[in-house]
């Protein structure tokens, strides 16, 4: 999983680090930065060892990292001194995201909680396929028992990092709610297992160019309608209804991702053909 073109990797010196680390005093650095006594440096910054290091690579050598950690002294929100954002975008960009803030590297508090989700910003400037990879990781993330999963909002998957890659495709533009870095999967992540509402209870259907979505007895809050590369193709946050129909949209036909949020908050996403 090593990739010796880390951010963070352990050499002396880094040229070409794009990033910010938040300070008290605020600073810009001009680019290209060099860091050049990071050992000496090291305990005032990451003596904390609990770091996964996300690299997503596409076409031609496209390449972005991103650094996950925990550590004391750490909290959810911008630590100075310890989170660092993002400010390079280049073919493609990966990046955790505090509010809408996109960064390098963060880190969270202890005690870790493996419930905890973090917001995941990608972007690229082509439209193409692009693989997510664990490049390196240390401290408990080193736990087999541990998972690291990106969860694709499109496709509802969660995608083991620890096992293989995660391959996907995309179209040109940012998406700051599609990827999200998670430590459990579905139903225990979100803490509903018991509910029995699924995919097999949303029902879809077509009249003209209308798309009509029943979810039963179960009231919907927000729906969601992606193209399989996952551009938005539709969306509304204000249902309250448990049926509803699309109109208006100018779609050929191709398969979409609808994805649908019940007013309880569980979320279901069924792909299907539009006519």
């Amino acid at each position: 999983m090593k990739n010796n073109t880390s951010i963070l990797s352990k050499s002396a010196n880094y040229i070409g680090l794009f990033f910010l680390v938040a300070i008290s005093t605020f600073k810009i650095y001009a680019s290209p930065l060099s860091i050049t006594n990071v050992s000496a440096n090291k305990s005032k910054y990451f003596f904390e060892t609990n770091r996964v290091w996300i690299n997503v690579t596409g076409a031609q050598g496209a390449f972005s990292q991103t650094l996950m950690g925990y550590r004391t002294g750490a909290t959810d929100g911008i630590d100075h001194g310890l989170d660092g954002a993002y400010m390079n975008d280049g073919a493609i960009a990966l990046a955790s995201l505090i509010g809408n803030v996109r960064y390098a590297i963060q880190f969270k508090g202890l005690p870790f909680t493996s419930a905890d989700v973090v917001p995941l910003s990608f972007s690229a400037s082509y439209s193409g396929t692009y693989t997510f990879a664990i490049d390196h990781l240390d401290g408990f993330f080193t736990n087999s028992s541990l998972g690291i999963y990106i969860h694709d909002t499109v496709t509802n998957t969660y995608n083991n990092l620890k096992t293989s890659g995660y391959t996907f495709t995309s179209e040109a533009g940012m998406y700051n709610s599609r990827f999200e870095l998670t430590y459990t999967t579905g139903s225990t992540a979100l803490g509903i297992g018991q509910n029995t509402f699924n995919a097999e209870n949303l029902n879809l259907s077509q009249n003209n160019d209308n798309i009509i979505i029943d979810s039963g007895t179960t009231l919907l809050k927000d729906i969601t309608l992606y193209s399989i590369n996952g551009t938005l193709l539709y969306q509304n946050h204000d249902i309250n209804s448990s049926q509803t129909t699309i109109s208006s949209l100018i779609l050929s036909q191709q398969p979409i991702i609808i994805k649908v949020t019940t007013e309880g908050g569980i979320t279901v996403t069924k792909k299907w053909l539009y006519l």
